[in-house]
């Protein structure tokens, strides 16, 4: 089980692992991971890129997968080396690089390891998950400890990364504006009262008790 700033700190390495194979806002990245970590990772490394993720089934025959990939518009892909099912493991990789062989499109492969098995590889193409995202470890914004504040004035969206544009991911500057976690029941809202609704005020009878009860507007927190 992760914490907040630990899923912080994973999103924004893989965040980085990915723009560093080329995923900029409205790329697609293809993903063929099962529900887990990975998955969710990915999703908000996509969503912090502004990178679109295509979800693929694992499964897919190569024809059909090398489609997908060609009509989403894949740049990259991430997928499992092998998942286990009915009780022998199902090969992910290899069908996916059957399929790759129609994808000229695909320019980066992350493999999650799931399974241990051998699986088919192409250098400078294909990457370890674990070793792109461990590579930026250190490169991520120190979780703020004090939650009665957060960052503002910075551009969190930023442009594109790298050259031609600031990062992203970058550091916020350091001013800092207070959170306020008032009670929205501590004090009388400006259209309510503290004698209830519906009661009737002390001295006043009859119509003008009617007149003020279809006037008034039920209290905020019913």
């Amino acid at each position: 089980m992760l914490n907040h700033a630990e899923l912080l700190d994973r999103w924004e390495r893989a965040a980085r692992a990915l723009s560093g194979l080329g995923v900029r806002a409205g790329s697609r990245v293809a993903v063929l991971l099962p529900m887990g970590l990975e998955s969710v990772v990915v999703t908000l490394a996509c969503v912090s890129l502004q990178a679109v993720r295509v979800s693929l089934a694992a499964d897919e025959p190569p024809a059909r997968l090398a489609h997908r990939l060609r009509t989403s518009g894949a740049m990259v892909v991430v997928t499992p080396d092998a998942l286990a099912g009915d009780g022998r493991p199902v090969a992910v990789k290899a069908s996916l690089e059957r399929a790759l062989g129609g994808c000229p499109g695909v320019r980066g492969v992350v493999v999650v390891h799931h399974h241990p098995r051998p699986v088919p590889w192409t250098p400078g193409r294909d990457h370890w998950w674990h070793e792109l995202t461990d590579r930026e470890a250190g490169h991520s914004r120190p979780y703020p400890g004090d939650m009665t504040s957060f960052p503002s004035g910075g551009d969190l969206d930023g442009g594109p990364p790298g050259p031609g544009g600031p990062d992203p991911l970058a550091t916020p500057p350091a001013r800092r504006v207070p959170l306020i976690f008032d009670d929205p029941l501590s004090g009388a809202a400006p259209d309510d009262t503290d004698l209830g609704w519906g009661e009737r005020p002390a001295g006043i009878g009859g119509g003008d008790d009617l007149a003020r009860f279809l006037d008034e507007k039920p209290p905020h927190h019913l």
